[in-house]
């Protein structure tokens, strides 16, 4: 059997409509679906964006970059897309691509999506992880599924390169059962940084023996590098949340 998912998958064409740098090296890229003009997808799952030949490139490439975006929003997309040196694609998003341009996207794929259960979620990112993570929350939000209890982690080595907090700091206010906790690694003296300090899996270990229940059921939703995403799964495992209830996104 041809999973189902497999004939959702379409090739749109799309125009940029918005870039801007959210970090030093991180670009929020908005496009407008032209045809298809319209898209179903789960929050959390990801897209191929095709890069064109540019400069010595002479090939087409593709890569993945998870939906930022909300379902609801079926006429965008947004994607979080941080420069890796030397990247094909990364470059070409953060030198050459402008609004105006077309582009041509690929999806929707992966697994990686909100699961039942009434349990507290442990959500872990950094960086471009962002992405799959803020769709998935912003998503429980605006279908009113807010009874859950929702605690989401996010790393960043310093001030500069955290982001959307502001963001999130409001969702808090709107959602008396979520809750935002950045951490910083290496927080900068002229960041004056007052909130939790250290690598994410300590904070969240922290945070798991102290501030939340141990009698609550949980799930885990992680999505980073390997690295982090394994170092935070053993921790989650220490903490007594089941291996099975742990998702993840891993980005090379």
């Amino acid at each position: 059997d041809i999973p189902e998912e497999l004939f959702s998958i379409q090739r749109f064409k799309t125009t940029v409509t918005a870039i801007k740098d959210v970090t030093h090296d991180i670009k929020e890229v908005y496009v407008k679906l032209i045809e298809p003009d319209t898209i179903n997808f789960k929050a959390g799952q990801y897209a191929q964006l095709v890069i064109p030949p540019y400069n010595a490139i002479k090939d087409i490439n593709m890569r993945a970059y998870s939906m930022l975006s909300t379902p609801r929003d079926s006429g965008q997309l947004g994607f979080l897309i941080r420069l890796v040196p030397g990247g094909i694609a990364t470059t070409y998003v953060h030198t050459i691509l402008k609004p105006g341009d077309t582009l041509d996207v690929i999806g929707p794929i992966g697994e990686f999506r909100l699961h039942d259960g009434d349990g507290a979620m442990l959500c872990i990112a950094g960086g471009s992880g962002m992405a799959p993570i803020h769709s998935i929350i912003y998503d429980m939000k605006e279908k009113n599924n807010t009874g859950r209890e929702v605690w989401f982690f996010f790393g960043a080595r310093n001030l500069k390169e955290l982001f959307y907090a502001e963001r999130f700091k409001a969702l808090e206010k709107e959602w008396p059962s979520f809750h935002f906790i950045p951490a910083l690694s290496n927080p900068e003296p002229e960041d004056n940084w007052q909130g939790d300090s250290g690598l994410i899996t300590d904070v969240l270990d922290r945070y798991l023996k102290n501030q939340i229940s141990r009698d609550i059921s949980k799930q885990g939703y992680l999505c980073g590098s390997p690295g982090m995403i394994n170092a935070c799964i053993k921790v989650l495992i220490s903490n007594n949340v089941q291996e099975n209830k742990i998702y993840y996104d891993k980005f090379a």
